[in-house]
């Protein structure tokens, strides 16, 4: 090295290092912040595609919103940005869900459950699909599926939604334990009275409140296997709950008469068909009014 050359300070080389520092730094910011107003921008489009979509009714426009919302959860995902992608997942589980219930009034099923899975995966909270996806499993015969999806639908829900979930379950049981009871007509056997027993079981084990209709099932089968005392005990829950028309009310007073009629209490049985002496019911209990009248 001759005189003239000079080594670099130590200080200089730092001060460099820290420049070319700061400019990679810079840099990165930039594109991040870019980045970052890249998925946001995204996230916007999605709610004009989503506006228009609800004045045009277009698919395409509602396609549009998709892809715009997938691509800014994407975004907010790489950017650890997890409100917007939480915002961003819940508009996509929206879209799918009006696309599975289209599909499931046009009666394409399969697709409809589909849709609502994908629904759920996007937003595991959402009561709405599960409810709508176990009405469509109930349409392919997928009836335990079915009925676990409504049950998550109750659990999730809220107000209407946990109401309407519970109700599906409900009318489901409750149907199955009604033809069960009347397939040999007035003549009930055991074994028919047991499996509706275990249709309104059921009934419960989805943690469905029990209403006048199961309580008046219970009735009648338990009346069915010579379990009168309990099955009076069930008419007159039924009774308690009953909010429907007279008519409605007479079918629960005519199986307590004829349950208190096998208990002997032909007072109580008397009081009770007397009450159940109307519409479809009124020829039948007067018959039995006469015929403990002779006791």
């Amino acid at each position: 090295m001759t005189e003239t050359m000079k080594p670099y300070h130590p200080r200089w080389l730092a001060r460099i290092s820290r420049l070319l520092a700061l400019a990679l730094l810079m840099a990165a910011f930039s594109g991040i912040t870019a980045y970052a107003q890249e998925y946001k921008e995204a996230f916007n489009a999605g709610l004009e595609a989503l506006k228009t979509y609800q004045s045009s009714k277009k698919a395409a426009d509602l396609t549009k919103a998709y892809q715009q919302f997938e691509a800014s959860r994407k975004g907010a995902q790489a950017a650890n940005d997890r409100e917007v992608a939480a915002k961003a997942a819940q508009y996509l589980a929206r879209i799918d869900y009006t696309r599975g219930v289209a599909s499931y009034k046009a009666e394409k099923f399969e697709e409809a459950v589909t849709f609502f899975d994908q629904s759920i995966k996007n937003d595991a909270d959402y009561d709405k699909a599960y409810y709508m996806k176990g009405l469509a499993l109930k349409k392919l015969d997928r009836l335990d599926e079915a009925m676990a999806s409504l049950q998550i639908a109750m659990e999730k829900g809220e107000g209407k939604a946990k109401q309407a979930a519970a109700d599906a379950i409900r009318d489901h049981y409750i149907y199955l334990a009604s033809r069960a009871l009347s397939r040999g007509g007035e003549r009930i056997s055991a074994a028919d009275a047991e499996e509706a027993r275990g249709y309104l079981q059921k009934l419960m084990d989805h943690g469905v409140e029990p209403d006048a209709d199961y309580y008046y099932y219970m009735a009648v089968a338990l009346k069915a296997t010579g379990q009168a005392r309990e099955s009076v005990e069930m008419a007159d829950k039924a009774l308690e709950l009953h909010r429907g028309s007279r008519s409605d009310k007479a079918k629960i007073y005519f199986v307590k008469g004829e349950a208190l009629m096998a208990l002997q209490d032909y007072e109580g049985a008397k009081e009770a068909f007397r009450n159940a002496a109307y519409g479809s019911y009124k020829a039948t209990a007067e018959h039995y009014l006469e015929t403990i009248g002779t006791r």
